[in-house]
């Protein structure tokens, strides 16, 4: 155990980056989720039903002239709000209650009381007494209920202590299978073996040509087993997006010969295997250069270097990340709904909600499934 702890201590800026990456990303996650679906309620009873015009609640006219009463509410988009069926009322008897999605009002941080408000409180308020004063809020301290709301720093923290157990036990397991393997010490030098891909030699290296039989055959041989991967993808359970094993032989190919054929292999790979198998997709050059990049990440992680488990986590966090998740999700919305992006905050909300629903999660399981074969 003596031994462990020192693994564990010589590893222990690793371990915190982890737990560090792990949190931030469940904040984020929890963000995006609240902001497409927390909405605030407001119930309030009406003296007189009949006197009050309800219908002023879904005028954009109406409360377009509330917004515009006070500075503090530049920032809601009442057209937005009312063509997406956003800012909703319900009557019963004299009770009427308005619900109203989060996401289109700021909150604000009130220095005497010391606590978070939100715009939303004062918005309703007005927008219903602007009509009649005669009106009794139920929830008269808060005047809005937040519903459908994520505490997303409880989620973050049980989401980062479960991550950090989950990778102490993995840690164990994987010491303890290599402490009676020798590893034979590696010279970090300019010739053979770099620390990291900002030497020149490494890139004299990375562009040497291919000139023996053995070179080429070996990549003909690990990019054919890359096209026939693509053809057999485990589903990933969100929505048509699947998970695969192509990663293993494109990695091997940018760690053999570097991230400039890695790059070139991840062009022709792209092509050659949508006319192979399409999937029901279509071809556009922003999905060759997304393979593109990550055989040339692959290259820069793994090409002439000694791999461990800290460049290999980083590779999969840049690739599924950034690529992936980032650029991934931004090109799917430009690809397949190019009109809808026209309209003004369409493309935000369609990125986030891809992002959120389907591409994050998937690369998250796929990071978990990879990160522990």
């Amino acid at each position: 155990m003596k031994n462990y702890f020192k693994f564990l201590y010589k590893h222990a800026i690793a371990f915190l980056m982890l737990l560090i990456v792990c949190f931030l990303s469940s904040v984020v996650v929890i963000d995006l989720i609240n902001t497409n679906k927390a909405y605030y309620e407001a119930t309030f009873v009406v003296e007189n039903i009949e006197t009050f015009d309800s219908s002023l609640l879904n005028d954009v006219e109406y409360l377009n002239s509330i917004k515009n009463s006070a500075s503090k509410y530049e920032n809601i988009d009442v057209e937005k709000m009312l063509d997406r069926n956003h800012f909703n009322y319900t009557i019963n008897n004299n009770e009427i209650t308005i619900q109203t999605k989060a996401k289109y009002y700021d909150d604000f941080f009130n220095s005497s009381s010391l606590s978070v408000g939100t715009r939303a409180k004062t918005f309703i308020k007005d927008s219903v007494l602007n009509i009649s004063d005669k009106v009794t809020f139920v929830n008269s301290k808060d005047i809005v209920e937040l519903k459908d709301h994520l505490n997303k720093w409880k989620i973050s923290v049980i989401a980062a202590s479960i991550f950090f157990v989950n990778e102490i036990i993995i840690s164990v397991i994987f010491f303890f299978i290599k402490k009676n393997k020798e590893e034979k010490a590696l010279i970090y030098d300019n010739q053979t073996v770099f620390k990291h891909p900002f030497y020149k030699e490494f890139w004299k290296q990375s562009v040497k040509p291919l000139t023996k039989v053995k070179d080429i055959t070996t990549i003909a041989m690990l990019f054919a087993l890359m096209l026939v991967c693509k053809l057999i993808p485990i589903p990933s359970g969100f929505g048509n997006l699947g998970l695969g094993i192509t990663y293993l032989f494109f990695a091997t190919i940018a760690m053999i010969y570097g991230p400039i054929y890695g790059f070139v292999i991840g062009v022709f790979s792209d092509i050659i295997g949508f006319f192979i198998d399409s999937g029901g997709g279509i071809f556009h050059l922003g999905y060759t250069l997304q393979a593109a990049l990550t055989g040339f990440i692959y290259g820069l992680c793994f090409y002439k270097t000694k791999v461990t488990f800290t460049k290999v986590f980083v590779c999969r966090l840049i690739i599924n990340l950034l690529i992936n998740v980032v650029y991934g999700s931004f090109l799917y919305i430009v690809v397949f709904y190019p009109e809808q992006i026209k309209e003004p905050g369409r493309l935000k909300e369609l990125y986030t909600s891809y992002m959120t629903l389907l591409s994050l999660p998937k690369s998250g399981t796929a990071m978990y499934i990879y990160g522990h074969k």
